[in-house]
């Protein structure tokens, strides 16, 4: 019972003591503490009245009893320190649990629960350092001591980073450690090389330093490794790694390069990309550049000798060292992947045609011993022809079906030829004929032609497309005497769609297209007399810049032609009203629209191909849909048959049939 008194005693004296202590100035409160030998439950409670903060303790603080005095009076952020101070001494540490909520527990725990931030130096913080040249695993092991003793790091290997757990004012000082220890041992020498070709040199180094690794278990550490590249430009080996290492590797090289070599004066290129016998004429005209750099005085020097293998796509090349570095710099920028261009056309060409003819024909004639005169209109245009009909009709003589009648085959052929509204009357009264016939026609024609050609091709190189037909065309005739032995020379012409592209990839991915596109169809004959045919031909030829996949318009024509005929006779087609009996119009009207778009598209990977392939292949499948083409007849069959695999498209576009 008296225990408790006193500790109730102490207790009121330290926070009336913190509570009347005042600071000088009225505008900000100071406090003085002065605690001697109370329960750290006591001192808690005060900094948190002072401070406003909510501390959650843990159940060992009741046993810690605690001494704070100071003479300085004190805001409540120093307070605040002093408290953490307090609790560090007494292997206690405050994690943060809210906003203004602190949670009191043992260093262990907290080592486990530290934040990323704190307050001030005693705060317990967990610090993640990133490590760019020492191994976590060593560094580790080498800040373990100068830890606090709650004080807990762990590396890892994988990203090679460090998660250190401590005081605030201990982790500056681990920091600062780790950086003197993280730093770049390595050194970078050049090594020119003079007889022995510097791709050599590098696959020499590097070898020798895999057999060393081999012979030592796989125990060479990367403080004892080092790495040599090959500068072709130079013919030089850049060394870098440990200065030991980097020694050790230049002592190797310089001794290989100052030995005498036995020349190897011959080198095979197989090429993978480029054709050799393309790349032989640039290689000579290289050779003759250097040879006659060297040819100031010196003898003995090989012959340089330029050839190329075609069944393995291979080049022979001979001659100096330095020619030889020469050209195979040449051959490795040249023996490189070409990007490819797909270039997709579309022609789109509508044509409207209307035609009226309206014509008036009448005849009147006498016959026997009749004096009415022969009068008669006949417009050529118009069918049938009056004149053949009235022949037909008069030629009685002509009662013999199975004979030849020229009268009656020329009104058949005239019937025959009509078109539109015929409406005609005729008769005969006594010596005399007459007879009238109406025609009235109304054409319309709306057509519409749609080309989609495309290619794909090298950058640089030229795709031509065909997709049509070869056409004779007679270019000369001769004839003997008598028309005997006779001699006809003919020539055959193209005629369909034909595209021919010559694709050039620039900056930015832009494309400039060197373009001749040419749709072409047989018209008819000239006439009936000579066998000569008429071609329609609509071609362009244009260089053009275009973006990648960029649809750009090459050219086109818009036409209308308007076309009126009139057949009258003199005079009296001109009269008001009954000149409309002795005349015959027609009026045409042609409209032509011709568009020609082009598209070009980069191909420059594996991925790229496939995707444009699986467009293609996709719209010839969604034809087959269409016109209801079954699975025993797809492309998908034909594909699996013939190239003995799956199409270009995968499972799930496989799924939509």
């Amino acid at each position: 019972m008296k225990k408790r008194i006193l500790i109730a005693a102490a207790a009121a004296v330290s926070v009336s003591q913190l509570a009347t202590a005042q600071a000088p100035a009225a505008s900000e409160d100071r406090h003085i503490l002065k605690l001697d030998d109370v329960e750290l439950n006591t001192l808690i409670a005060d900094v948190s009245t002072i401070t406003g903060y909510t501390f959650i303790t843990h159940p060992d603080v009741r046993k810690a009893r605690v001494s704070v005095v100071s003479q300085t009076p004190m805001n409540s952020a120093e307070l605040f320190q002093v408290f953490l101070t307090t609790l560090r001494v007494q292997g206690f540490a405050a994690i943060p649990a809210g906003r203004d909520t602190y949670r009191i527990v043992p260093e262990a725990i907290a080592s486990t629960e530290a934040p990323l931030s704190g307050q001030g130096s005693n705060a317990f913080l967990t610090e993640i350092i990133k490590l760019d040249f020492a191994n976590a695993m060593d560094v580790a092991q080498q800040i373990k001591p100068v830890l606090d003793s709650q004080g807990q790091v762990a590396a890892n290997t994988n990203t090679n980073t460090l998660v250190v757990v401590d005081y605030a004012s201990n982790i500056q000082r681990v920091r600062r450690l780790i950086e003197a220890m993280d730093r770049d041992p390595s050194v970078t020498e050049t090594v020119a090389l003079r007889n022995v070709p510097a791709v050599e040199m590098e696959a020499v180094l590097n070898r020798l330093q895999g057999d060393a690794a081999a012979s030592g278990g796989g125990q060479q550490s990367g403080s004892q490794r080092f790495v040599a590249v090959a500068s072709q430009t130079s013919n030089a080996v850049l060394l870098r790694g440990n200065a030991a290492s980097v020694a050790r590797a230049r002592r190797v090289a310089e001794e290989l390069d100052a030995t005498e070599p036995q020349r190897d004066n011959v080198r095979v290129i197989p090429l993978n990309y480029a054709d050799a016998s393309e790349i032989v004429p640039i290689l000579e005209r290289v050779s003759q550049s250097v040879g006659g750099a060297r040819a100031g005085g010196e003898t003995g020097l090989p012959v340089q000798t330029i050839a190329h293998h075609q069944a393995t796509n291979a080049l022979i090349l001979s001659g100096t060292p330095e020619t030889l570095v020469a050209m195979e710099k040449v051959v490795s920028a040249l023996d490189v992947r070409r990007p490819q261009v797909m270039v997709e056309a579309i022609i789109v060409e509508m044509s409207d045609d209307t035609a009226k003819e309206l014509g008036l024909q009448f005849l009147l004639s006498g016959t026997g011993r009749s004096d009415v005169p022969f009068a008669s209109t006949n417009f050529s245009r118009s069918a049938p022809n009056l004149l053949a009909l009235t022949g037909a009709l008069l030629t009685d003589g002509f009662t013999d079906l199975s004979k030849a009648n020229p009268f009656r085959d020329a009104a058949i052929s005239s019937l025959t030829g009509s078109a539109g509204l015929t409406v005609g009357f005729g008769g005969q009264s006594g010596d005399n004929l007459f007879g009238v016939i109406l025609n009235a026609v109304e054409n319309d024609t709306n057509s519409r032609i749609l080309s989609t050609p495309f290619g794909m091709t090298l950058n640089n190189a030229t795709s031509a497309l065909i997709v049509g037909q070869e056409v004779p065309v007679t270019t000369g005739q001769v004839l003997g005497d008598a028309n005997s032995n006779p001699f006809r020379t003919v020539e055959r012409e193209d005629v369909g769609v034909q595209l021919e592209v010559t694709p050039r990839i620039g900056e930015n991915n832009t494309v400039r297209l060197d373009i001749r596109q040419e749709v072409s169809s047989v018209f008819g004959s000239i006439g009936t007399l000579t066998p000569d045919l008429i071609l329609d031909k609509r071609a362009i030829s244009a260089s053009v810049l275009a973006d990648d996949g960029e649809i750009i318009v090459l050219g086109g024509l818009i036409e209308q032609t308007d076309t009126i005929r009139q057949s009258k006779v003199p005079v009296l087609g001109d009269v008001p009203v009954a000149g409309r009996l002795f005349r015959s119009d027609g009026k045409a009207t042609t409209r032509t629209n011709l568009m020609v778009f082009i598209r070009p598209t980069i191909v420059r990977s594996k991925e790229d191909a496939r995707r444009a392939t699986e467009q293609k292949y996709l719209y010839v499948r969604g034809q087959e849909l269409m016109r209801g083409i079954g699975p025993e007849n797809s492309i998908d069959r034909f594909v699996s048959e013939v190239l003995g695999g799956a199409g270009p498209v995968g499972p799930a576009a496989s799924s939509m049939r």
